[in-house]
């Protein structure tokens, strides 16, 4: 229960971040890096997110679905976030997880066992003008989250696994 209550704390915050990862004035090279998920019904999908770079949380999907979803019931509405990002070596927070319209459907999926999660630090080092994309998988045998190239879909990230 207790890290549920961490989880929904962070996913509320996140959605609050206010750190810009291109700073006011910056001319340096950038890269762009675009969360990604699906829905699994009208109130359940699976999210890959881009959540801190160098220790900063960041506007990510998880934050954008939750306010697009607020006060609709338990529908969630899927907003996947896009950003740029310096074009150099950092350390990057990425997390694929399960989010529910409401924070009672959260519960119960966790009951059920329906409900992965999978969160890690990584070395990210984008170069300049290319587009990544957050991605992964998330079952009951185990889950993944990695950053890929989007253009060729080969890892630029190490992958984070968790094994249930």
């Amino acid at each position: 229960m207790k890290k549920l209550l961490i989880s929904l704390a962070i996913t509320t915050l996140a959605g609050c971040a206010t750190y810009k990862p291109i700073p006011e004035n910056y001319a340096g090279p950038i890269a762009t890096v675009v969360d990604s998920g699906q829905s699994e019904d009208s109130t359940k999908a699976q999210i890959f997110a881009l959540t801190e770079i160098d220790g900063h949380g960041i506007r990510d999907s998880f934050g954008t679905s939750h306010q697009a979803s607020y006060g609709q019931g338990a529908s969630l509405r899927l907003e996947i976030t896009e950003r740029q990002v310096p074009a150099h070596a950092m350390k990057v927070k990425i997390r694929g997880s399960h989010a529910t319209g409401a924070p009672i459907h959260e519960l119960a999926s966790r009951a059920a066992g329906t409900f992965f999660e999978v969160e890690g630090v990584v070395d990210f080092n984008p170069q300049a003008d290319k587009r990544y994309k957050v991605v992964g998988t998330l079952s009951k045998r185990d889950s993944a989250v990695w950053i890929e190239d989007e253009a060729t879909h080969q890892p630029v990230t190490q992958k984070v696994l968790n094994q249930h």
